[in-house]
């Protein structure tokens, strides 16, 4: 299973010939030593400021909840607070009457920094039942939070107006599945229907769907503090906002 899952996410991110680039690569004989191990990660400030735990990286083959869907998981690393931040400031109405929901929500750090906006109402929804018990601790002193286990793509959601947030939680079997779910139960709805999407690889996915038009793209940068923690070393976030007609 775990060969079978480094195998999808090796495609996914690199193609068949890609893949296979990198199978004849790895045969040529090689004089690099191996790697020293990695340093654990630094607590990131956002978790020193609020006494909460969303730092760290979690691989998604040790994110297992025994279900088909497991193996199109991606990984838990939290969204940079800052961009996020800046991404819901965007929003283009006022957020008071929505529930934000974040498919995928890991240890629950984009469902605080929703806390920090006056949303009614702000549901995460995770697969893994060990990261779901770290989010409801994270999460246990706002009242509008509610963690809910179990497949993004089968949820049901709550009525009235609505966003859902993505931050590359899963491969594309698991998001066309989510999409199609989505358009179900919210292209005829009279409340306004928004998708967040962070980082957004799978643009072909997302044009299959018409009934999500784009709003805006921006590249949102990071404080100097989020960019200083980012284990990747990146300065900035793409966020892509769409409205479902």
């Amino acid at each position: 299973m775990s060969a079978y899952r480094e195998l999808l996410h090796a495609l996914d991110n690199h193609g068949p010939r890609g893949l296979l680039l990198r199978a004849l690569a790895k045969l040529k004989p090689s004089t690099v030593t191996e790697a020293e191990p990695l340093e654990p990660e630094a607590t990131h400030p956002f978790d020193l400021a609020h006494h909460v735990d969303t730092s760290g990286h979690i691989p998604g083959e040790q994110l297992g909840a025994d279900t088909p869907s497991d193996l199109y998981n991606t990984a838990y690393y939290g969204i940079s607070p800052s961009s996020l931040t800046h991404a819901l400031e965007l929003f283009p109405e006022a957020v008071t009457s929505f529930t934000f929901t974040d498919l995928g929500c890991g240890k629950g750090r984009a469902l605080l920094v929703a806390a920090q906006f006056p949303f009614a109402n702000i549901l995460g929804v995770e697969l893994s039942p060990e990261l779901c018990v770290v989010a409801a601790e994270n999460c246990r002193l706002d009242p509008r939070i509610k963690i809910q286990q179990g497949d993004a793509a089968t949820i049901q959601y709550p009525d009235g107006p609505l966003i859902v947030y993505l931050y590359h939680p899963f491969l594309k079997p698991v998001l066309r599945r989510v999409l199609a779910s989505l358009q179900r139960q919210r292209q005829n709805s009279p409340h306004s229907t928004y998708l967040l999407y962070a980082n957004c690889r799978y643009e072909k996915v997302m044009a299959a769907f018409p009934f999500l038009e784009v709003v805006w793209d921006y590249s949102i940068p990071l404080s100097p503090e989020d960019a200083a923690a980012d284990r990747h070393g990146i300065t900035h976030e793409r966020f892509t906002l769409y409205h479902a007609n």
